[in-house]
């Protein structure tokens, strides 16, 4: 900095703001930020109180406003559209910032239920203590078809958008038990996304907390009725009366693996009598 007049050269004030020379050179181009002085030589000097302008500019350009509001607000600044602005802007921020935090639990409940999902030994049939549980769901007859699953998928993605449903579950399927005894693999009925707890004004099915008969599946959709017919055969050992539907979940999948044959998907049913 040139201490005689208190200038900034085009280098030293972009160091200063943490930017390029040819952050300042667009804008100035563009008639958003100019220097204060231009020397007959042509160089650019900038003033120490142009750093606070900088610096606004700067945050509003991370806030994601484009550079041509920018610069239609300082042709207009006045302290009234100034303070306009601000208000505007943090109130744009404090909703940013909520979204962020929504953001950052689902991430972090995601990476809860991916690491419970790594510590499962698939292949087997086992009894588990569930909590009660809350699904999103969506009537989903003929789910099996390819293109009706587009349909479905889509009818149930924009209910959850409209209800503003956020959820670390990846999607899953309701499949009656009768269906499951006659080999009907197509005779689910709803798909769903699970949810942590209720959400007002959003239709929910619930499961019931209690006894459930479980099996893990590794593999694909392809391969899944060998888990279901695992699960109907060991109830029957076991003398069990089973609840009316199974609920199939994906616990992991293409985000945790290449391909579809690498899923884990958990299948369950309520137990509503036993006798061991």
């Amino acid at each position: 900095m040139a201490q005689n007049d208190m200038r900034f050269t085009t280098g030293e004030f972009a160091a200063l703001c943490g930017v390029t020379k040819h952050t300042l050179f667009h804008y100035d181009e563009i008639g958003i930020f100019s220097p204060a002085i231009r020397g007959e030589n042509g160089y650019r000097y900038y003033a120490p109180v142009q750093i606070e302008v900088f610096q606004v500019i700067a945050v509003l350009k991370e806030l994601g406003m484009p550079l041509a509001e920018i610069r239609a607000y300082l042709d207009r600044r006045s302290p009234e559209n100034l303070l306009d602005l601000l208000e505007r802007e943090g109130a744009a921020l404090t909703e940013k910032l909520n979204r962020l935090r929504r953001l950052r639990a689902l991430i972090a409940r995601k990476a809860e239920l991916t690491r419970q999902a790594m510590a499962v030994c698939p292949g087997q049939v086992r009894v588990e203590e569930q909590p009660r549980r809350w699904y999103v769901a969506t009537e989903a007859p003929g789910i099996a078809d390819a293109g009706k699953y587009a349909q479905v998928m889509a009818r149930h993605m924009e209910y959850c958008e409209a209800h503003h449903v956020e959820s670390p579950y990846a999607l899953g399927a309701i499949l009656p038990v009768e269906s499951a005894r006659q080999g009907d693999w197509e005779g689910y009925t709803h798909c769903y996304t699970q949810v942590d707890k209720p959400i007002r004004g959003v239709r929910l099915l619930t499961a019931p907390a209690g006894s459930y008969l479980t099996y893990y599946h590794a593999g694909s959709f392809y391969t899944v009725w060998e888990g279901y017919r695992r699960l109907l055969e060991w109830a029957e050992e076991k003398g069990l009366t089973l609840g009316p539907y199974f609920w199939e979940d994906v616990l992991l999948d293409e985000l945790a693996g290449k391909g579809y044959d690498q899923y884990l998907l958990r299948l369950s049913v309520a137990i509503e009598t036993q006798d061991f």
